[in-house]
């Protein structure tokens, strides 16, 4: 088998979480244009309509929109019976939902903290569990979480957002471990900053935009679409010996 063939994800189906948008939205791409059918997952019904208006135009593939809420377990055992529903498997799960809430440690908000975690880590832990299952009786998985770099660093004023991320690339690790003899690689993604719709408004300040390109060697903020092509590879028969780590994508910051 040649390199492409290793990266076809020709007859491979996907899921998605926080897929209608951002990060997990550029994802789809990727993996729609490589040859996967996709089902995204999202709270919000016209965003999710209108991303799969603009997915379907890229190629033939089947792209389904499912509303849920991964916070709710419920919903997530119906976004997976759903997809598996119209695609009979699933062969990639991406992890992607997720939300930030930034404010002094002394006085955050308790139910802010508890809906960041909810989402970031609780909804990963959730769908990872449901799909998970799904895939050891296949014996075949590829998941992608998506941690931050913040997994390792952190900033201020990032203390639920810096916690939620680190416990998922614990996760990671652990599922990694415990899901190997199953023929399932799980692994991390963990971005640095990027132009995502989470991160628009912080950017509008030039003066912390400013601070950000300044501490990051490859001076500029990442482009949603270059985390497209590590999802690929991390989809694809190319990483098969490659399982519970976490790749940063950050520009560099990390190594200062």
């Amino acid at each position: 088998m040649n390199i492409s063939e290793k990266l076809s994800l020709e007859g491979k189906s996907a899921l998605i979480t926080g897929g209608t948008k951002g990060l997990g939205k550029e994802i789809a791409k990727a993996l729609i244009t490589s040859g996967a059918d996709v089902s995204i997952v999202g709270r919000d019904e016209e965003t999710g309509r209108k991303a799969v208006e603009e997915l379907s135009k890229i190629e033939k593939r089947k792209v389904l929109f499912i509303k849920g809420d991964v916070r709710k377990y419920e919903d997530v055992e119906n976004f997976v019976f759903l997809t598996l529903k119209e695609f009979g498997k699933i062969d990639i799960l991406v992890t992607s939902a997720g939300i930030n809430y930034r404010e002094k440690a002394e006085i955050f908000p308790e139910e802010k903290f508890r809906e960041v975690f909810e989402t970031n880590f609780f909804g990963t832990w959730y769908t990872c569990k449901v799909v998970g299952r799904h895939m050891i009786e296949r014996k075949y998985g590829k998941i992608i979480t998506i941690g931050s770099m913040l997994s390792f660093v952190t900033l201020p004023e990032r203390t639920a957002y810096a916690s939620s991320k680190g416990a998922v690339l614990q996760l990671t690790k652990t599922l990694a471990v415990e899901w190997a003899k199953y023929n399932i690689t799980v692994n991390c993604i963990c971005p640095g900053p990027f132009e995502t719709d989470i991160n628009k408004e912080i950017f509008r300040n030039p003066e912390i935009k400013k601070y950000f390109i300044e501490r990051i060697p490859l001076g500029r903020i990442g482009i949603p679409e270059e985390i497209g092509t590590l999802a690929v590879f991390l989809a694809s028969d190319a990483s098969s010996f490659i399982t519970g780590s976490a790749i940063l994508i950050d520009g560099g910051w990390t190594c200062l």
